[in-house]
């Protein structure tokens, strides 16, 4: 079984009803690929055809289809190497030593991915079982392995056809609950430095939490690929994310991943100043929130009143610091630092929602006045 399936049906955060489809999904391709090898190639064991089934029933229907002709790369390649040696050598050990040689060499090829690791074996069993006439056991294991390679793709394909976005969205919405969270932390430490206890638990949540939506949203992603379940929903609303990228997961992802190191570099930089004025920190923490309430928006942005307000309060905490002459930002002006970031973070959110490229090119722009 693969090593993918084990741990999908072990994983304590699949829902059952996922968990259902996985393992109705293998049983029922290793079953009609069992009778298929046995009565439609009237083969009486035909135990590789299950075995290789189980290969098309990944979580994608891309990784299926991938991971099934890696599959069958490996096999007809562990089958060149046994039934040569088979014939010249018998199954010796001097047979024995090459073929184990030669397949455990093959195995590392990069383009056989994790499939390689089944040269070995492959090629010793057939070495082993068929002998000096590794042909006549090499054929009907050929025709077992594309029968079952097939079966296990059509059932895959056709049957619960796996799509991930909804959880790519929850991860998505924990991340950004995160953010929120570790934005409004940060704003009471910049007034209080009492606050910082509890920092680095909800620094290191927070990263757990992007990481993970980095992984659900790009297996999300895969999963959209030659799956039928997206022709049939552009059929029938007229659009969908994987023809007309309207889903809006892959670009909150970009913003989160941005938002996580505009965060960090916030906290650094206040944690190595000295506590700063009364003033100063009030108008940041205050900004600080106001930037929790537009990441709380993802991934539609905040609305127009908010996001002016925003805009005015950043404007406002730029314009003592724009004078010629200033430091530049980073250890000499932690203010200015501070302030340079909550401004690109600002434009970052707020061109987040899917704005037209030349809106994109003037918030970049306008980045760089500061």
């Amino acid at each position: 079984m693969p090593s993918w399936l084990v741990r999908e049906w072990n994983s304590p955060r699949r829902r059952w009803p996922e968990r259902v489809h996985v393992i109705v999904k293998a049983v029922l391709a290793g079953v009609l690929a069992w009778l298929a090898g046995h009565h439609l190639l009237g083969h009486p064991q035909p135990y590789y055809a299950p075995l290789a089934a189980l290969l098309g029933v990944y979580p994608t229907v891309e990784r299926s289809l991938r991971e099934s002709l890696s599959y069958a790369a490996s096999f007809v390649l562990a089958m060149a190497l046994a039934v040569p040696v088979g014939m010249l050598l018998g199954p010796g050990p001097v047979g024995l030593a090459l073929v184990l040689t030669l397949a455990l060499a093959l195995s590392s090829w990069w383009r056989l991915g994790e499939q390689g690791t089944q040269i070995p074996f492959i090629s010793l069993f057939t070495l082993l079982m068929g002998g000096h006439d590794g042909l006549s056991y090499a054929g009907p294991r050929l025709g077992d392995v594309a029968v079952g390679l097939a079966v296990g793709l059509a059932v895959n394909l056709l049957v619960f056809p796996p799509l991930h976005l909804r959880r790519a969205e929850y991860a998505l919405a924990e991340a950004r609950d995160g953010m929120v969270g570790a934005l409004c932390h940060l704003a009471g430490a910049v007034i209080d430095p009492d606050e910082w206890e509890g920092w680095e638990r909800r620094e290191r949540r927070l990263v757990r939490s992007v990481d993970r939506a980095r992984r659900t949203c790009d297996r999300a992603s895969d999963s959209l690929r030659g799956n039928p379940r997206a022709a049939l929903r552009a059929r029938r609303d007229g659009t969908h994310p994987s023809w007309q990228g309207d889903w809006r997961a892959p670009r909150q992802m970009a913003v989160l991943e941005r938002g996580l190191a505009y965060v960090r570099s916030m906290a650094g930089t206040v944690r190595r100043a000295e506590p700063f004025e009364g003033p100063f920190a009030r108008a940041y923490a205050r900004q600080l929130r106001l930037l929790a309430a537009q990441v709380r928006r993802l991934p539609h942005g905040g609305d127009a009143r908010t996001t002016e307000i925003a805009c005015g309060a950043q404007d406002r905490l730029e314009r003592p610091h724009s004078d010629a002459g200033t430091d530049a930002p980073g250890i000499f002006d932690p203010q200015k630092e501070l302030i340079r970031l909550s401004r690109v973070m600002l434009d970052d959110v707020g061109v987040s929602d899917g704005s037209e490229p030349r809106e994109i090119a003037l918030t970049l722009t306008r980045r760089q006045r500061f």
